[in-house]
């Protein structure tokens, strides 16, 4: 990959990916002996996560579809269930 070929979105995001790197890498260096794996896990869920959301929300801001309000396609009507009042009763 060139990475002076990246756009601006492209370029922030790995900005972001590499910060996630660094705090996973000091989460993994700084855990107390058997914790290391706990550790980097509450770095992914600090910092993972917000890097996945601005992935997210680059990618949508980047698209004039999914800055529209509304429904994609229309409602989805519940599906339709014989109502119980017209069953007939079982006897035994």
């Amino acid at each position: 990959m060139d990475l002076k070929r990246l756009s601006d979105r492209e370029r922030l995001i790995a900005e972001q990916a590499v910060e996630t790197l660094r705090a996973l890498d000091r989460a993994a260096d700084d855990a107390p002996h058997g914790q290391g794996l706990a550790c980097m896990e509450a770095a992914i869920h600090d910092k993972g996560f917000d890097l996945l959301r601005s992935i997210m929300s680059a990618t949508a801001n980047a698209r004039d579809e999914a800055q529209k309000k509304g429904p994609a396609s229309g409602t989805v009507p519940a599906a339709g269930r014989p109502s119980s009042r017209h069953a007939s009763r079982v006897r035994s």
